[in-house]
């Protein structure tokens, strides 16, 4: 480690970066390219090219700690875990040869044709949701609208009852914490117990639908093992669904709910979605650039490597900020402002890049066009509740607000 920056004084969980990164990001950023974090045991990564370089290169990096505890799980979490949880690397996680078969077979069956026939009802329960609020004079919009549309659309992707979204939403939320936050070890048993109930009803939704097929994408999944057996199984398939069931719709609900601040904050531009709509996918874009869903992802490396002049010895393990590269300079001209009309904003990382580029991107951004289209048109007077305290799910990948105060109809 000689030689090595160190990190002083950054805690991906403290409280204060989790309500805002961005100024320690930024600080980052100037300071190096690359620093050692000795209480996470990673190097932290700071600049858009560097990112890039890592996410490009997979002779040099591997995906496997992408899923891992940032922190150690306590003996009792483990032991309940090994009993009940038999998830091995699927999609986030895997290197090749496992992740070229896992990647083809989601990319084959979540096809246009599927996504254009579930667009139909995703834009009817949407509505329904907004035109719900409408006459109400305050409304919590990430409870209303930006937590349950992601659910509804992921789930309902994979075959989920609707009667069971709330559950999987709640499970979901607790998933995240065990992995990328800091808990004590009652929490950590409680959130084992709900993985392994969370995997055990993926196992018995893939069985139900290895009995009786139907029109959804787990189904589909099923049909493609049949053809190719030697490629992927059941036992795979319980893997990928159960990994998609939060990728799905978490970092969508983020995406949401960061998007809707930025905009309800900077009136100029809520108002120029309103008065053209046209703008509403390069909004999109510079959502995920500007305040986007994931704040960081890890890698490890196979060799000795260099990043940014900073030495990485193999085995040691990186946190590429992405919230970061969403902000240098070097790659975007005045990152700090929000404009939807920014011409370069698809350029973010928000998806990564490369072998694992996020296979729910087109998903995700449909939702938010969605979004986009039924509030500026249903609810154009939509404002921001004022001194309100946005508080921040507490970990290290996922920013994703709690609950955010709107009044549909305006303040007056």
């Amino acid at each position: 480690m000689s030689g090595c920056p160190v990190a002083h004084g950054y805690d991906p969980l403290d409280p204060a970066v989790v309500a805002d990164p961005y100024p320690t990001f930024n600080r980052l950023r100037d300071e190096g390219p690359a620093f050692y974090l000795p209480d996470l045991d990673h190097y932290i990564i700071t600049r858009y090219d560097d990112i890039e370089q890592v996410l490009l290169d997979r002779e040099t990096w591997s995906a496997s700690n992408a899923s891992s505890p940032l922190n150690p799980v306590c003996a009792e979490a483990q032991a309940i875990l090994k009993a009940g949880y038999h998830r091995v690397p699927t999609l986030n996680n895997s290197d090749p040869p496992r992740h070229g078969p896992m990647r083809k077979a989601v990319l084959t069956t979540m096809s246009p044709r599927r996504l254009n026939a579930l667009e139909p009802h995703l834009r009817e329960y949407a509505a329904n949701l907004v035109r719900g609020f409408l006459d109400e004079p305050v409304i919590d919009l990430v409870d209303r609208l930006a937590f349950p549309f992601p659910g509804y659309a992921a789930f309902s992707l994979l075959g989920f009852p609707e009667k069971d979204t709330e559950r999987l939403k709640d499970w979901s939320a607790k998933r995240v914490l065990l992995t990328y936050g800091r808990l004590g070890d009652a929490e950590q048993v409680e959130i084992a117990e709900i993985i392994v109930a969370f995997w055990k009803y993926c196992e018995d939704h893939v069985a139900a639908r290895r009995a009786e097929r139907a029109d959804d994408l787990t189904s589909d999944l099923l049909d493609y093992a049949d053809k190719r057996p030697e490629q992927v199984n059941d036992f795979d398939i319980v893997n990928m669904v159960y990994s998609m069931a939060l990728a799905g719709h978490e970092t969508t609900c983020n995406t949401i709910g960061n998007g809707m601040r930025a905009l309800l904050s900077n009136r100029q531009q809520w108002k120029a979605l309103v008065d053209e709509p046209s703008l509403i996918p390069n909004a999109v874009e510079e959502i995920l650039r500007y305040d986007g869903p994931v704040l960081n992802h890890r890698r490890v490396a196979k060799v000795d490597t260099v990043v940014g002049g900073v030495e990485i010895p193999a085995g040691g393990k990186v946190m590429m900020c992405f919230a970061s590269a969403a902000h240098d300079p070097a790659h975007f001209e005045d990152p700090e402002t929000f404009e939807v009309s920014r011409e370069n904003a698809e350029l973010h990382l928000a998806f990564g890049k490369g072998p694992h580029f996020c296979l729910g991107a087109a998903l995700g951004r449909l939702e938010v066009r969605i979004v986009l289209d039924l509030l500026t048109t249903l609810a154009p007077q939509m404002e921001l509740l004022p001194d309100q305290e946005f508080v921040y799910s507490p970990n290290a990948l996922f920013r994703g607000m709690q609950a955010m105060l709107v009044a549909p109809g305006g303040l007056t």
